[in-house]
């Protein structure tokens, strides 16, 4: 459970400040004009002059693809600023952007952000805080680019019963992966990618599964209305498939996927994780290619909804960004409340593993959690090359 700051608020009683800001006269305040940050200027430039009233950057005299007459160089300068009344923060991590989020919350602004890092480790904590200032949190961007699945959660689908949620959250495993079935081994598949821009320079938090496992909690707490994070979750990356893994996957019409998923389990406990998959090639899941993302929701009302598109990169991310700065602009409460409840306490998820052995044999075991996918490789001894769960979908 989390405690909050005693703090002032706009919405208190006990607040020296009960004044009212009309739509018209809100301004923004940006933090960061990096790859997202600069797109998201641009977009709010053209299409609403005069609504950015500074941007904060690291480097004010660095020159920049943006016309803007004078950066500032002091991102605290922004949120204290009478004039900004929707901070957008397009920093990144959980230091200074931290920091910067919560003055902002402190002092009763709107905070619009794609830090995942940031929401997925202390997104509970931080929606409860805006509530008790009569801010708004919002991070549609934070999962899956321009897919709409946050505002679906929290708008739409709010009081839906949710059985799973989950899909294909990250585009740089997807690209690599993509690239292996097509014929690359794992180190130029990578390779392909980050020149492309696809991966960062150091891949770990794509590869080893951390990004994915961000989106995943933020998706779970919306789902199943309750706080959760990510460093809770059991975690797979992509790291140790070969082009034999791929190989002996479409042998038997199946595909490869670095799967992040939460479902309900037939006793009520939740069970969650982010792994490798095999997938059969007519899924949902193993649909998207290169750097596309899928998100399904299986509800007991809804049925299965599928969202799919393009889940990173500037563009994508910013037109996520730019609809929560209109939504703040114009002072909807349409955000999710702060769940309610004790943390989201999830097992670790279960499915039939495929066991690759060195002999050419590939044996199917039933039930395996996610975190006792080593256990049985060493079950096999020197003769196993690798365990992957197989997705098969909850009758």
């Amino acid at each position: 459970m989390y405690t909050l700051p005693r703090v002032s608020s706009s919405f208190d009683p006990a607040s020296p400040t009960t004044t009212a800001t009309t739509t018209r006269a809100r301004g923004v305040g940006l933090l960061g004009c990096g790859t997202v940050g600069s797109s998201v200027a641009r977009r709010l430039v053209a299409s609403h002059p005069g609504l950015i009233r500074s941007i904060a950057v690291r480097d004010p005299n660095k020159s920049r693809d943006l016309v803007w007459s004078d950066f500032d160089g002091d991102p605290f300068d922004v949120v204290d600023d009478p004039s900004v009344h929707v901070v957008v923060e397009c920093i990144g991590g959980v230091g200074l952007a931290r920091e910067l989020v919560l003055r902002a919350i402190a002092r009763g602004k709107d905070v619009v952000t794609a830090n995942k890092d940031l929401i997925a480790t202390e997104g509970p904590w931080l929606a409860a805080f805006a509530a008790r200032t009569g801010a708004t949190l919002r991070f549609e961007a934070a999962v899956g680019g321009a897919i709409p699945i946050v505002r679906a959660l929290a708008g739409s689908l709010a009081a839906e019963d949710v059985f799973e949620i989950g899909g294909v959250l990250n585009g740089t495993t997807n690209f690599v992966l993509s690239a292996m079935e097509d014929g690359a081994d794992y180190a130029e598949a990578l390779a392909e990618a980050q020149r492309l821009g696809f991966a960062e320079s150091d891949p770990r938090a794509d590869v080893d599964g951390h990004d994915a496992a961000h989106k995943l909690a933020i998706l779970a707490g919306l789902a199943f209305h309750r706080p959760s994070v990510s460093p809770a979750l059991a975690r797979r990356g992509i790291g140790g498939l070969s082009r034999e893994d791929v190989r002996a996957g479409a042998e038997r019409g199946l595909r490869l996927k670095l799967l992040a998923i939460a479902r309900r389990a037939a006793d009520g406990t939740i069970e969650a994780g982010v792994t490798p998959a095999y997938v059969p090639v007519d899924h949902a899941f193993a649909r998207p290619r290169g750097a596309q993302n899928v998100v399904r929701v299986l509800g007991r009302g809804c049925g299965e909804l599928t969202f799919a598109g393009t889940g990173a990169g500037g563009d994508a991310t910013a037109s996520a960004v730019v609809a929560d700065v209109l939504a703040a602009l114009e002072e909807r409460r349409d955000t999710a409340p702060p769940p309610p409840g004790e943390d989201l306490v999830a097992g670790a998820l279960r499915a039939p593993v495929l066991v690759r052995l060195a002999d050419g044999r590939v044996l199917e075991r039933e039930g395996v959690a996610l975190d006792a996918l080593e256990a049985t490789a060493r079950e096999f001894g020197e003769g196993v090359r690798s365990v992957i769960p197989l997705w098969r979908d909850a009758a």
